[in-house]
């Protein structure tokens, strides 16, 4: 595994469990409620853990020949 990969990957973690704190905690903070901003954390995860591989499918998908250079 090289460098970049390991970088990515511990982005991509990082982005799992940061990302959905910022939310949570303003809408726990916001609504005066521990229990909310759980429910807003889990949520917000399980979003973004669902999302994350299908946005890296289209991009990937994007990272082909362009339209423009294909033989006729």
């Amino acid at each position: 595994m090289c460098p970049n990969e390991k970088l990515i990957r511990f982005l991509g973690y990082l982005c799992l469990l940061v990302f959905p704190l910022i939310p949570a905690g303003i809408v726990g903070l916001l609504g005066h409620s521990a229990t909310l901003g759980v429910k807003t954390f889990l949520l917000t995860g399980l979003g973004v853990a669902v999302l994350s591989p299908l946005l890296n499918a289209l991009i990937a998908s994007r990272g082909g020949t362009p339209h423009h250079n294909r033989g006729k």
